[in-house]
Protein backbone atom coordinates (compact mmCIF):
# COMPACT_ATOMS: atom_id res chain seq x y z
CA UNK A 1 0.00 0.00 0.00
CA UNK A 2 1.26 3.33 -0.81
CA UNK A 3 1.53 6.02 2.11
CA UNK A 4 1.12 9.40 0.96
CA UNK A 5 4.50 11.35 1.72
CA UNK A 6 3.96 14.27 4.63
CA UNK A 7 6.53 16.21 5.55
CA UNK A 8 7.48 16.44 9.32
CA UNK A 9 8.61 20.05 10.54
CA UNK A 10 10.72 19.80 13.71
CA UNK A 11 10.39 23.34 15.52
CA UNK A 12 13.28 25.29 16.68
CA UNK A 13 13.78 25.68 19.96
CA UNK A 14 12.67 29.45 20.19
CA UNK A 15 9.43 28.49 18.49
CA UNK A 16 9.04 25.88 20.97
CA UNK A 17 9.59 27.93 23.96
CA UNK A 18 7.35 30.75 22.02
CA UNK A 19 4.54 27.81 22.32
CA UNK A 20 5.03 27.29 25.93
CA UNK A 21 4.56 30.86 26.91
CA UNK A 22 1.47 31.01 24.63
CA UNK A 23 0.19 28.16 26.53
CA UNK A 24 0.90 29.68 29.84
CA UNK A 25 -1.12 33.33 28.84
CA UNK A 26 -3.87 31.51 27.19
CA UNK A 27 -4.26 28.77 29.95
CA UNK A 28 -4.64 31.72 32.54
CA UNK A 29 -1.53 30.72 33.94
CA UNK A 30 -0.16 33.68 33.41
CA UNK A 31 -2.90 36.90 33.02
CA UNK A 32 -2.50 40.45 30.88
CA UNK A 33 -0.07 42.23 33.66
CA UNK A 34 1.73 39.92 35.10
CA UNK A 35 5.26 39.34 35.84
CA UNK A 36 7.05 36.38 34.24
CA UNK A 37 9.52 34.33 36.41
CA UNK A 38 12.97 35.43 36.42
CA UNK A 39 15.07 34.64 33.58
CA UNK A 40 17.13 31.72 35.51
CA UNK A 41 13.39 30.17 36.51
CA UNK A 42 12.29 30.23 33.12
CA UNK A 43 15.54 28.74 31.83
CA UNK A 44 15.49 25.77 34.37
CA UNK A 45 11.49 25.46 33.50
CA UNK A 46 11.92 24.89 30.11
CA UNK A 47 15.12 23.24 29.72
CA UNK A 48 16.45 25.77 27.47
CA UNK A 49 19.74 28.18 27.43
CA UNK A 50 19.71 32.21 27.67
CA UNK A 51 19.85 32.80 24.32
CA UNK A 52 17.18 30.75 22.79
CA UNK A 53 14.77 32.25 25.72
CA UNK A 54 15.97 35.97 25.34
CA UNK A 55 15.48 35.46 21.28
CA UNK A 56 11.44 34.27 22.44
CA UNK A 57 11.17 36.93 24.47
CA UNK A 58 12.51 39.26 22.37
CA UNK A 59 10.23 38.05 19.55
CA UNK A 60 6.77 37.99 21.55
CA UNK A 61 7.78 41.56 23.22
CA UNK A 62 8.51 42.93 19.60
CA UNK A 63 4.77 41.69 18.38
CA UNK A 64 3.47 43.38 21.65
CA UNK A 65 2.12 40.33 23.79
CA UNK A 66 5.60 40.69 26.39
CA UNK A 67 6.70 44.05 27.66
CA UNK A 68 10.32 44.11 28.96
CA UNK A 69 11.57 46.88 31.16
CA UNK A 70 15.30 46.79 32.57
CA UNK A 71 15.14 46.55 36.14
CA UNK A 72 11.88 46.08 36.31
CA UNK A 73 11.69 42.55 34.66
CA UNK A 74 9.54 41.13 32.23
CA UNK A 75 5.13 41.18 32.48
CA UNK A 76 2.38 39.87 30.17
CA UNK A 77 1.39 43.01 28.16
CA UNK A 78 -1.71 44.60 29.70
CA UNK A 79 -2.98 45.01 26.10
CA UNK A 80 -3.37 41.24 25.56
CA UNK A 81 -6.56 41.00 27.47
CA UNK A 82 -9.56 39.24 26.41
CA UNK A 83 -7.23 38.06 23.20
CA UNK A 84 -6.14 35.30 25.37
CA UNK A 85 -9.64 33.85 26.72
CA UNK A 86 -9.40 30.95 24.57
CA UNK A 87 -6.45 29.44 23.02
CA UNK A 88 -7.57 29.06 19.38
CA UNK A 89 -8.22 32.78 19.51
CA UNK A 90 -4.62 33.72 21.06
CA UNK A 91 -3.23 31.37 18.39
CA UNK A 92 -4.81 33.16 15.30
CA UNK A 93 -3.99 36.45 16.94
CA UNK A 94 -0.46 36.16 17.58
CA UNK A 95 1.12 35.55 14.21
CA UNK A 96 4.95 36.27 13.90
CA UNK A 97 4.30 37.24 10.07
CA UNK A 98 1.75 39.84 10.48
CA UNK A 99 2.84 41.29 13.65
CA UNK A 100 5.90 41.68 12.52
CA UNK A 101 5.15 43.01 9.19
CA UNK A 102 2.34 45.51 10.85
CA UNK A 103 4.32 46.72 13.34
CA UNK A 104 6.96 47.28 10.52
CA UNK A 105 4.22 49.07 8.82
CA UNK A 106 3.32 51.12 11.80
CA UNK A 107 6.43 52.40 12.71
CA UNK A 108 6.96 53.94 9.24
CA UNK A 109 3.89 55.26 8.69
CA UNK A 110 4.72 56.92 12.46
CA UNK A 111 8.26 58.08 11.85
CA UNK A 112 7.62 59.11 8.59
CA UNK A 113 5.17 61.81 9.82
CA UNK A 114 6.99 62.85 12.79
CA UNK A 115 10.46 63.19 10.22
CA UNK A 116 8.11 65.39 7.96
CA UNK A 117 7.50 67.55 11.04
CA UNK A 118 10.58 67.66 12.13
CA UNK A 119 12.38 69.05 9.12
CA UNK A 120 9.66 72.01 9.10
CA UNK A 121 9.64 72.59 13.18
CA UNK A 122 12.76 71.57 14.12
CA UNK A 123 15.39 74.04 16.47
CA UNK A 124 19.03 74.62 16.09
CA UNK A 125 18.71 73.03 19.31
CA UNK A 126 16.56 70.13 18.34
CA UNK A 127 18.93 69.54 15.41
CA UNK A 128 22.31 69.50 17.47
CA UNK A 129 20.36 66.26 19.77
CA UNK A 130 19.47 64.79 16.46
CA UNK A 131 23.19 65.39 15.20
CA UNK A 132 24.40 64.12 18.51
CA UNK A 133 22.84 60.64 18.13
CA UNK A 134 24.16 60.51 14.24
CA UNK A 135 27.83 61.01 15.66
CA UNK A 136 27.24 58.63 18.84
CA UNK A 137 26.17 56.51 15.68
CA UNK A 138 30.14 56.69 14.02
CA UNK A 139 31.88 56.24 16.84
CA UNK A 140 35.44 54.39 16.67
CA UNK A 141 34.34 52.52 19.79
CA UNK A 142 31.30 51.82 19.23
CA UNK A 143 29.79 48.43 21.31
CA UNK A 144 26.28 46.90 20.60
CA UNK A 145 25.02 48.18 23.75
CA UNK A 146 26.34 51.85 22.87
CA UNK A 147 25.11 51.64 18.87
CA UNK A 148 21.02 50.78 20.04
CA UNK A 149 21.66 53.72 22.73
CA UNK A 150 22.72 55.92 19.74
CA UNK A 151 20.16 54.89 17.20
CA UNK A 152 17.15 55.44 19.94
CA UNK A 153 18.58 58.79 20.85
CA UNK A 154 18.62 59.62 17.01
CA UNK A 155 15.02 58.62 16.84
CA UNK A 156 13.29 60.45 19.59
CA UNK A 157 15.44 63.36 19.04
CA UNK A 158 13.42 63.40 15.40
CA UNK A 159 9.89 62.77 17.17
CA UNK A 160 10.80 65.35 19.82
CA UNK A 161 12.02 67.60 16.84
CA UNK A 162 8.34 67.85 15.59
CA UNK A 163 6.83 69.76 18.27
CA UNK A 164 3.94 66.97 18.09
CA UNK A 165 3.60 66.02 21.60
CA UNK A 166 0.72 63.44 21.28
CA UNK A 167 2.89 61.93 18.52
CA UNK A 168 6.03 61.60 19.97
CA UNK A 169 4.44 60.06 22.95
CA UNK A 170 3.02 57.63 20.46
CA UNK A 171 7.01 56.43 19.78
CA UNK A 172 7.78 56.60 23.18
CA UNK A 173 5.31 53.99 24.14
CA UNK A 174 6.98 52.01 21.21
CA UNK A 175 10.29 52.22 23.05
CA UNK A 176 10.77 48.90 24.10
CA UNK A 177 9.41 47.35 20.65
CA UNK A 178 11.99 49.34 18.74
CA UNK A 179 14.36 48.82 21.43
CA UNK A 180 13.74 45.17 20.18
CA UNK A 181 13.89 46.11 16.58
CA UNK A 182 17.65 47.52 16.91
CA UNK A 183 18.92 45.07 19.19
CA UNK A 184 18.05 42.15 16.62
CA UNK A 185 19.42 44.51 13.63
CA UNK A 186 23.04 44.65 15.57
CA UNK A 187 23.08 40.88 16.38
CA UNK A 188 21.75 39.69 12.81
CA UNK A 189 23.56 42.50 10.59
CA UNK A 190 26.67 42.13 13.08
CA UNK A 191 26.91 46.44 13.61
CA UNK A 192 25.57 49.28 12.38
CA UNK A 193 27.80 50.00 9.24
CA UNK A 194 25.53 49.12 7.13
CA UNK A 195 22.37 51.68 8.05
CA UNK A 196 25.05 54.70 9.06
CA UNK A 197 24.56 56.09 5.37
CA UNK A 198 20.80 55.75 5.68
CA UNK A 199 20.64 57.78 9.23
CA UNK A 200 23.01 60.04 7.85
CA UNK A 201 20.28 60.51 4.53
CA UNK A 202 17.68 61.36 7.34
CA UNK A 203 19.82 63.97 9.24
CA UNK A 204 20.91 65.77 6.01
CA UNK A 205 16.91 66.22 4.69
CA UNK A 206 15.94 67.38 8.31
CA UNK A 207 19.04 70.18 7.82
CA UNK A 208 17.96 70.82 4.54
CA UNK A 209 14.50 71.60 5.32
CA UNK A 210 12.85 69.35 3.35
CA UNK A 211 10.37 67.26 4.52
CA UNK A 212 9.71 65.14 1.22
CA UNK A 213 13.14 64.32 1.27
CA UNK A 214 13.29 63.34 5.07
CA UNK A 215 10.23 61.45 4.90
CA UNK A 216 11.58 59.62 1.64
CA UNK A 217 14.83 59.02 3.16
CA UNK A 218 12.89 57.51 6.97
CA UNK A 219 10.89 55.09 4.64
CA UNK A 220 13.97 53.79 2.37
CA UNK A 221 15.78 53.32 5.85
CA UNK A 222 12.69 51.46 7.94
CA UNK A 223 11.68 49.46 4.39
CA UNK A 224 15.61 48.61 4.05
CA UNK A 225 15.89 47.37 7.61
CA UNK A 226 12.79 45.56 8.37
CA UNK A 227 12.72 43.69 5.69
CA UNK A 228 16.47 42.32 6.40
CA UNK A 229 15.25 41.75 9.76
CA UNK A 230 11.82 40.26 8.84
CA UNK A 231 13.88 37.93 6.08
CA UNK A 232 16.75 37.07 8.35
CA UNK A 233 14.12 36.23 11.73
CA UNK A 234 12.07 34.15 9.42
CA UNK A 235 15.01 32.18 8.23
CA UNK A 236 15.91 31.63 11.24
CA UNK A 237 13.14 30.63 12.29
CA UNK A 238 12.73 28.19 9.58
CA UNK A 239 16.07 27.14 9.41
Amino acid sequence: MKVNSMRIERKRLTDQIIDQLMAMVSEGKLKPGDKLPSETALMEQFGVGRSSLREAVGALSLIGMLTVRPGHGTHVAPSVGESVSKPLRWGMFVSWRAKLHEFIEARIALEQTLVGMAAERASETDIEEIRRGLNLLKSPKLTKRKAIQADLVFHIAIANASHNSVLSRFLEELRQPVKNWMEQKASLFGGYDSVFEQHEAVYNAILARDPARAQQAMREHLEAVGERLAAALLERRTG
